[in-house]
């Protein structure tokens, strides 16, 4: 299992970690360089986490825990009027990045109302494309335990934010409703980190489950592939996005055969994956397990 942590220091021996990171079998996921400054994402393998902190203490720098990284997040709302998507929408999404993740965010487009309330089936496969979905329901107990209902089809991992601090139903965090300003005191960070610590907790039991019947090749080592094969372009960010068993791929029209046809180990992408066009944006990479595909490499 691959760790996924963020870097921040100086220049000083930076290229030295990057190496090291490598060395190990590990990826670099990002990197941002202002003058003296740096910060880089880099996933290793679990076991070697003392070998990466005794050389960020090297270096002078600071390392942190990206808990959500490797995961992509739907944030969803009742609709996008000034009604629904207000500040915690978006101080949500926010901290959820902040701890790693990827986030989208959708408004439904017939989410108004307690009892005529509904996600279309468009809507349900863009959000079953991500691997967890947060929604934000608002203040009135009555209509989250109605609204409630809508998530209950859903094929990934969510849970479901409100005002009122305790309602009896599935995978809810309370006490964070409408607002007129931006979440910012302390009692409110640390209601925005139970939102975090309730979906780690969701995406840690969904990758205990893909370690059981563990994937042909892991996302990490395919997005560095198709970066080599199918670089970004200039000033272009996140082009791939990782997530728990796939991928999603940003390509070029006519770029599709390339993709496909870009070899993992001694096998082409399209004989380990499944490989369609997303409802949402680019290509879904879904990596079929060993069970699957026999030995890749």
């Amino acid at each position: 299992m691959y760790k996924i942590m963020m870097f921040t220091g100086g220049v000083y021996k930076f290229n030295e970690l990057k190496e090291l990171v490598v060395d190990i079998g590990g990826f670099i996921l990002q990197e941002m360089v202002m003058q003296t400054e740096t910060m880089l994402h880099m996933a290793f393998p679990a076991e070697e986490e003392r070998t990466i902190r005794a050389k960020v203490k090297d270096v002078g720098g600071k390392i942190k825990e990206l808990p959500l990284a490797g995961a992509e997040i739907m944030i969803v709302v009742p609709s996008l009027g000034k009604h629904h998507a207000v500040d915690p929408m978006c101080d949500i999404a926010e901290f959820l990045r902040r701890n790693g993740a990827i986030t989208n965010m959708m408004g439904l487009a017939r989410g108004v109302g307690k009892r005529i309330a509904q996600i279309t089936t468009e809507e349900k496969a863009i959000i079953e494309e991500c691997d967890a979905a947060v929604f934000v329901f608002g203040d009135f107990k009555e209509c989250i335990e109605e609204k409630a209902k809508l998530c209950e089809s859903l094929e990934v991992p969510y849970i479901i934010v409100g005002g009122p601090p305790d309602i009896d139903i599935p995978h809810y965090v309370g006490s964070i409703g409408r607002r007129t300003e931006r979440l910012r005191r302390k009692y409110e960070i640390d209601e925005l980190q139970k939102v975090a610590d309730a979906l780690g907790a969701a995406l840690e039991e969904r990758r205990r489950e893909i370690d059981e019947d563990p994937l042909a090749s892991s996302p990490l080592f395919i997005k560095e592939m198709l970066d080599q094969e199918l670089p970004p372009k200039a000033g272009e960010e996140f082009s791939t996005i990782i997530q728990l068993n796939g991928l999603r791929v940003k390509v070029e029209p006519g770029d599709e055969e390339k993709l496909k046809n870009i070899e993992i180990g001694n096998r082409k992408l399209s004989e380990i994956c499944d490989i369609k066009e997303s409802a949402y944006d680019g290509y879904m990479v879904r990596i079929h397990t060993e069970a699957v595909t026999g030995s890749v490499y």
